[in-house]
């Protein structure tokens, strides 16, 4: 069994009552194919990149399972023929180890405090007065002056 990962997006015109049926519909598809769903996550309602059908919003919902590469076919030919689903992808993804999850978490972890660490050192830190170079007054021009000069431009170009 190869672990996949599965992505689909939901189009909203489909309703709210309806999206959770589509998502039992592929989660039934998938175990009956002899799938083992390992994690499931809606993601919500987003703005799609570019319209797809006259749509702009779907919901996206993303699938991890172990599955038999032989079952694939029938569920790719599922997604590209339903209804239901704007869009998909399947990709085969290689399954983290508990020792790799654990060096994720840990950098995340660390991450975080630095950003916190960091956000602080702001807040304290005292603020620098902006120096401000002098700028010269503008001239008001006038509105009727403006048309002359653009006129009296215009007509030299004009006459060369």
């Amino acid at each position: 069994m190869k672990h996949y990962e599965i992505m689909y997006i939901i189009p909203v015109k489909v309703g709210v009552d309806e999206d959770t049926t589509t998502q039992d519909k592929v989660r039934q598809l998938l175990l009956e194919n002899g799938a083992k769903i390992t994690s499931e996550e809606n993601l919500g309602k987003r703005k799609l990149a570019y319209a797809i059908d006259h749509l702009r919003h779907g919901t996206y919902v993303t699938i991890e399972c172990n599955l038999e590469p032989a079952n694939l076919a029938r569920i790719s030919n599922w997604f590209r023929l339903s209804h239901e689903v704007l869009r998909n992808q399947i990709v085969a993804k290689q399954q983290k180890t508990p020792e790799q999850i654990a060096r994720t978490k840990a950098f995340q972890e660390k991450l975080s405090r630095l950003q916190a660490k960091n956000e602080t050192a702001e807040e304290t830190a005292p603020t620098a007065k902006k120096e401000t170079m002098p700028t010269a007054p503008k001239p008001s021009i006038k509105l009727d002056e403006l048309d002359q000069k653009l006129d009296a431009i215009l007509e030299k170009e004009i006459v060369k």
